[in-house]
């Protein structure tokens, strides 16, 4: 029988379309679903004797404590509104792919003088250019790297390029046209982001025509360096063509889907022919929570169509939606165009669809094999150190300093033996003085801790960075809070000793320690088990996130420090005026006209930062 509380809503469900959220008693979203009839589609979830197969849902509806609805004019409006919620609130409940920050996409401005490339990781709706996403960073940093090697188009950010006066290295070296010098005219640069963007559409056919046309017409114009960089231009995208796979006589656009599922495990692969040409192969993997793998497809297909911003005129996939028109109508309103959801069975489309099924099977195959090796590991890790648990989820903890001065620390998270990015944490000491890593070490665990017990959401093992002292210290943070769920071990690096007695001698490294509560000697695993390499890997993750995090920091007093002594500047106007020149050195030359043209700078503050900056010093550190 449903709480009191839960009942009274079930009771005001209206029989209306729409998307319903489940929350847990700490109001923490649970699940989010979609209904053409509310009323009746959550309230099929209580009955008795339900007829839901899906093996989630007897996990999940213990855990429900409210009920709250949206309602929306159609099908597609539900569609739309139950993806935005589940990446807003990533329930435990749903299906879930990897955060968009997890994708690169190339952006592309033509609206600015004279723009660049970016690597992005989320797109807007402000009028730029998006390429992507790709389903790798290592491909999207790949292709923004070979176009800036084939095209000379500006590498600077905009804070540098307004501030620069003499042309960079790249100018030098022919790599860039100097637009930050006037040595560039907009005409030919705007000729050269049209052929960035025939390169980034795919259309490398056309791109090769066009640049062979040019390189003849600069011959005879007798300009050979530009029919140089034309030719070596022609080749760069020849030798990109040869590594196309042609999949289709038409020069069409298309994705094309295939799954395999095993269990609850579900991978899915995607061809992305782009012009005729398989441009891409991205695969995703994910727990289906128990959905058919029908049902698990369109999830995935709503998701990930949400998430990118290219949308074909066609989509091959193996299982249509029971209902497509929801679906296929968002597609179009989304493409501007038509989209047509297709389950091919024979021809060239068909071909193409087995081999993106053939595809997802071997990848579940290779990644199942990963997994299990992972397991193993992890497994051989609990029997090695005593471990309550095998440690599925393992925080690691680095602290980082000079002297106490900018003390920080840093979490690092990996789940089921891999870095989950989306759980690192950054911590700025507060409380403790001086250089004591051990205090510091248990502030930033008490904080963590105090928090994970308060939500419900602590790991199964903690690595400390560290040998006895820091294990001492957070013991002591163990037991201040009742904290026994979760083992905790401190990884201590080798140390360099002598060979023998004596100066001069030889040195060797000593083995990496692991000291574990309760037992007097450490523990020495072997040096080329997995078990050791995994531990490694965690610590120097969580070593590497502190030093970046203490090193900016460092930079920040000093940077602009020569700002801050500035009458009437204060930090948002200091923001303002970086953000906009660059650099002190870029301020200090500036007019007091220039620098009016800053936002939040009337002439007086202009004035005040003029007189300031000349009638005073600069330190090149402050440059």
């Amino acid at each position: 029988m449903p709480a009191k509380q839960v009942q009274q809503k079930l009771d005001a469900l209206p029989a209306a379309c729409g998307v319903y959220l489940f929350k847990d008693k700490r109001h923490k979203v649970v699940y989010v679903g979609k209904a053409v009839n509310l009323r009746s589609r959550v309230r099929s979830y209580f009955q008795p004797g339900s007829s839901d197969e899906r093996v989630f849902v007897e996990h999940m509806m213990p855990k429900v404590a409210d009920i709250d609805w949206v309602l929306v004019a159609s099908e597609k409006e539900a569609l739309i509104l139950e993806n935005n919620l589940i990446k807003q609130f990533k329930p435990r409940f749903n299906i879930n792919l990897k955060d968009d920050k997890t994708f690169l996409s190339i952006r592309l401005d033509r609206r600015k003088p004279f723009p660049r490339l970016e690597l992005v990781r989320r797109y807007t709706e402000d009028g730029a250019l998006y390429f992507g996403p790709y389903s790798s960073a290592g491909s999207a940093r790949e292709t923004l790297r070979l176009v800036n090697a084939v095209f000379p188009l500006r590498k600077c950010a905009d804070t540098v390029f307004r501030g620069r006066t003499r042309p960079c290295l790249y100018y030098q070296i022919g790599r860039c046209l100097g637009p930050c010098c006037g040595l560039a005219d907009d005409a030919a640069y705007g000729e050269l982001l049209d052929e960035v963007e025939l390169f980034l559409r795919g259309r490398n056919q056309e791109l090769a025509e066009r640049l062979r046309a040019k390189m003849l017409a600069a011959s005879e114009r007798r300009e050979y360096e530009l029919a140089a960089r034309c030719r070596d231009q022609v080749r760069a995208v020849e030798r990109t063509l040869e590594k196309q796979t042609i999949t289709s006589p038409r020069q069409a656009d298309r994705d094309v889907f295939g799954y395999y599922k095993q269990g609850d495990a579900m991978r899915v692969q995607a061809l992305l022919v782009r012009r005729g040409r398989l441009e891409d192969v991205p695969q995703w993997g994910f727990d289906t929570r128990g959905l058919s793998a029908e049902a698990a497809f369109a999830s995935f297909l709503e998701q990930f169509y949400s998430r990118t911003r290219f949308i074909p005129p066609e989509v091959l996939v193996p299982v249509l939606p029971p209902d497509p028109a929801p679906l296929t109508e968002w597609l179009r309103e989304r493409r501007g165009g038509k989209v047509e959801l297709l389950r091919p069975q024979r021809g060239d489309k068909a071909r193409l669809l087995q081999m993106a099924m053939e595809n997802a099977e071997s990848a579940f195959r290779a990644a199942h094999a990963t997994e299990r090796d992972r397991s193993r590991t992890l497994e051989g890790l609990q029997a090695a150190l005593g471990l309550s648990r095998v440690p599925s989820r393992i925080e690691c903890y680095d602290i980082s300093n000079i002297g106490g001065a900018q003390a920080v620390g840093s979490q690092v998270t990996f789940d089921d033996g891999a870095p989950n990015k989306a759980r690192y944490r950054r911590y700025k000491i507060k409380t403790v003085e001086g250089s004591d890593d051990f205090a510091m070490m248990s502030e930033v665990l008490a904080r963590r801790l105090q928090r994970g017990l308060k939500e419900g959401d602590l790991p199964d093992l903690i690595v400390l960075d560290g040998g006895k002292g820091q294990l001492g210290a957070v013991r002591k943070v163990f037991r201040q809070l009742d904290v026994v769920d979760v083992d905790l071990v401190a990884l201590a690096k080798g140390r360099d000793e002598p060979r023998r007695p004596g100066p001069g001698a030889p040195r060797k490294q000593t083995d990496e320690r692991v000291f574990v509560p309760g037992r007097a000697a450490p523990v020495v695993l072997p040096h080329d088990s997995s078990e050791l390499y995994l531990l490694q890997r965690v610590r120097d993750e969580a070593h590497r996130f502190a030093v970046a995090y203490h090193r900016k920091l460092r930079r920040q007093p000093y940077k602009h420090a020569v700002l801050d002594s500035i009458p009437g500047i204060g930090p948002t106007r200091k923001k303002a005026l970086v953000a906009h020149f660059g650099s002190v050195r870029a301020i200090r030359k500036a007019s007091v006209e220039e620098l009016q043209q800053v936002d939040g700078i009337a002439a007086k503050q202009a004035r005040a930062i003029h007189e300031h900056l000349h009638g005073g010093g600069v330190s090149e550190a402050e440059k």
